[in-house]
């Protein structure tokens, strides 16, 4: 219920917005003349005839920064270039796919664009379609009604694409019975950790650039005041599957015999036990745990925060039903000083420049690696020591601290270097050295293959979708011009 009752505030559609502005860079781009980059030091990437400059790319990048700053990621200047890189290609990945749906003659209807639009939560009143709510929303953002169709057009055919293109991959009884006795292998695997805590004595961090990093993530070191409080729920619900088949009348009036039996003493917490209907927090004594303003629907909200600790609310309404709140906490936030935080400053920038150095010197490594026993070689070199681990996909190796190197490692062939991993505090890069199979279990066969299906099928995907992008990149001819980034 905890979930259910906090409120999403940002009404904001960032991922509708991204993709509308990739759009828009290849309807830019396709206007241009071809242009020398010469002539043009604005450019930076060229499809075939279609050109995608630094300006387009920064609307984009506009976009997918308030999406990142909603969330709460920090945004350093080498980070934002490694995301305007990873947009970037994006952007040119989508024209690729575009143009060649484009010549799989792959269309969207009117009705397809209609329906699309329609189903955007964000345009929709009570479950309905608003058509002055839509272009309101699209008036506010500066979006022409036409260019936003135009980007839901894409979005269709792209979509289609890509279930075409995974309709076609097939899956044959024999490789999912080999992927399963291939994840059935016990193994043993030599790795090396890069871990960013062992990064840190070799970075220096400017005090005043310290402070400009507080300055901009002010926010972030801030405590709002919060308070602590339980409820009780009592849902109106007079449909015939229903278990009480209260009507709203009568759920306020049973709300309001409990409201008088805690008045008189009775035990909140036994109440909340015996007759809340909510699943989260009846269980707990009707306890919704520590929470700030803005987490919860306003009702529920302005009626806690009114109240003194251990004081109780009278009947409250919201959508949810009619709540009886005991506030059981409350504590005062404090707006913080550069002083007081400075050594939580410091150990962020730590980390994200340790995190930095540490990909440097793991991905260096990896390129380093030309066969399979140059991984022990190298090292000393970088600095990390080769160790072994054994496992199994039932037996997890407790020693490895990522959940992703079992899954990754078990789907390594014997020999194979893996890319890097990424673990708590770093990345691995791991190989095969030995491995024993295990006998064909029939019945755990039967039982894994739907998600095995669903893995092997998505890992022969990826490789095909990742061939294709190779080919077309190729076919168009695409020029990168990295320095203008």
């Amino acid at each position: 219920m905890m979930k259910t009752l906090r409120k999403n505030a940002k009404y904001v559609l960032w991922i509708v917005l991204s993709a509308f502005l990739i759009t828009i860079v290849g309807v830019w781009g396709a206007k241009q003349a071809f242009l020398d980059p010469k002539s043009n030091p604005d450019l930076i990437a060229k499809i075939g005839k279609t050109e995608i400059t630094y300006t387009m790319l920064g609307e984009a990048w506009q976009a997918r920064l308030q999406q990142l700053n909603d969330q709460g990621v920090k945004v350093t200047d080498d980070k934002e270039k490694e995301l305007k890189k990873e947009l970037l290609n994006a952007l040119i990945e989508r024209q690729l796919q575009l143009n060649y749906a484009a010549k799989l003659k792959i269309t969207s209807s009117p009705e397809e664009v209609a329906q699309s639009i329609m189903s955007i939560n964000a345009f929709n009143d009570k479950g309905v379609f608003n058509k002055d709510r839509y272009v309101q929303y699209l008036t506010n953002q500066r979006i022409n009604p036409s260019d936003f169709e135009n980007e839901q057009k894409d979005t269709i055919i792209l979509t289609k694409l890509r279930n075409m293109l995974n309709s076609g991959v097939k899956v044959t009884d024999g490789e999912l019975s080999s992927y399963y006795m291939k994840r059935a292998r016990k193994i043993t695997a030599d790795y090396v950790y890069f871990n960013y805590k062992n990064f840190i004595n070799e970075i220096k961090i400017d005090e005043e650039k310290m402070k400009d990093y507080y300055a901009l993530n002010k926010k972030n070191y801030e405590k709002p005041d919060r308070i602590k409080a339980s409820h009780i729920l009592i849902r109106p619900d007079a449909s015939p599957t229903s278990p009480t088949g209260r009507t709203d009348e009568a759920a306020n009036k049973f709300a309001q015999e409990l409201l008088a039996k805690l008045k008189t003493g009775a035990s909140f917490e036994s109440l909340a036990k015996k007759y809340s209907q909510d699943p989260g927090s009846g269980a707990k004594g009707g306890d919704l745990g520590w929470f700030s303003k803005g987490m919860m629907v306003p009702e529920f909200e302005n009626a806690a925060m009114a109240l003194k600790t251990g004081g109780l609310s009278g009947i409250v309404k919201t959508q949810f039903g009619y709540h009886i709140i005991k506030l059981t906490g409350k504590e005062a936030g404090f707006e913080p000083t550069y002083a007081l935080v400075r050594s939580k400053v410091l150990d962020e920038m730590q980390k994200q420049e340790g995190l930095k150095l540490m990909k440097e010197h793991a991905q260096a490594m990896k390129d380093a690696i030309k066969e399979p026993a140059d991984l022990e070689k190298t090292a000393p070199k970088y600095k990390v020591q080769a160790a072994s681990v054994s496992f199994s996909e039932n037996a997890k190796p407790a020693a490895i601290k990522s959940t992703d190197f079992p899954d990754t490692v078990l789907d390594l062939n014997k020999g194979d270097v893996s890319d890097l991993i990424t673990g708590e505090n770093g990345v691995y890069i791991a190989k095969i050295t030995s491995e024993s199979a295990s006998p064909f279990n029939d019945a755990d066969f039967k039982k894994k293959s739907p998600e095995l299906s669903t893995k092997l099928k998505n890992i022969k995907y990826t490789q095909e979708h990742k061939d294709l992008m190779e080919k077309l990149r190729v076919d168009e001819k695409v020029v990168v011009l990295d320095k203008n980034i």
